[in-house]
Formats: C-alpha cells, structure tokens, sequence
C-alpha cells in the first residue's frame, strides 16, 4: 500500500515537472511571416514551386525579405521555379507574367541562401517598379490600341 502511494506521488511530481518544462519553452514557428496588410495575401501571390528542402528555403526566405522589404505588391504574380539537378543544385528562377526576372544557383553546399534570397527580393522589387513606371508610360507613347491590327 505505501508503494502504491509513494508510486503514485512520484508520478504525480513528475508530470508537473513535464508540464512546467513544456510550459516554460518558447514557441517556436516555421511557418512563413504574416503579411502586414491582409491583402498582400491576393495582391502579392507568390507562388511556390520547388521541389526541394533548399528551394523550399530560399522561396520562404524570399516571401519573408520581400515583405520586409515593403516589395510592390501590385503585380500580376510572381512564381518561384525550381529545376533541380545531381550535379551542381538547383536552379531556381523567379518569373513574372512567365517571363524570367531573376535566375540564381544554390547549392547544397552553400551557405549562403538567405543572403541569395535578399538580393532576389531586392533585384525583383526594383525590377517590378521598373515595369510599372514602363506601363504607366506605354498608354502615352503608343495611341492605337491594337498595332497589331491591320
């Protein structure tokens, strides 16, 4: 009877003790950061396809340097590819309207995919305003609605 309760009292202690300690660390999340604003989820699409743990990483990183970065989000999508290979990586490319805007390599030996990531948000943000200051422009340059039309 005394073993059954002293049992019983250490295994009562010892679950407190694991409740504190699960208590007492910190969350941790992996997921990506929220937007600042809740229409930066439609507007800003980035879309993500890579197929790998590297390209998965630098596609988060970028997300994450892009929206810290304050990265135009008025655009028409943006879709990261990824076409990995045995040899030298994976070859990730960043297209708009499908159309390359940034290509980069990564390796898996790298150590350098967040530093890669930030010069892509970077490279793509001055890159997007580029265009849209070249939309803007085009109406005025080119009056005929469809040149293509004869």
């Amino acid at each position: 009877m005394i073993r059954r309760a002293l049992c019983l009292v250490l295994l009562c202690s010892w679950v407190n003790a694991e409740e504190l300690t699960i208590k007492s660390m910190p969350a941790t999340s992996t997921s990506d950061k929220p937007p600042k604003v809740e229409t930066d989820l439609i507007d800003g699409l980035i879309l993500n396809r890579a197929m790998t743990r590297f390209g998965h990483r630098f596609y988060r990183q970028f997300v994450a340097d892009y929206r810290d970065i304050g990265g135009v989000t008025r655009h028409s999508g943006l879709t990261v590819v990824e076409q990995a290979t045995a040899r030298s990586g994976s070859k990730i490319s960043i297209l708009h309207n499908r159309k390359p805007i940034y290509i980069t390599v990564v390796s898996p030996a790298s150590r350098n995919i967040d530093e890669q990531a930030m010069s892509a948000a970077k490279y793509v943000n001055q890159k997007l305003k580029q265009h849209q200051k070249q939309a803007s422009w085009a109406q005025f340059l080119d009056p005929d609605l469809a040149p293509d039309e004869f």
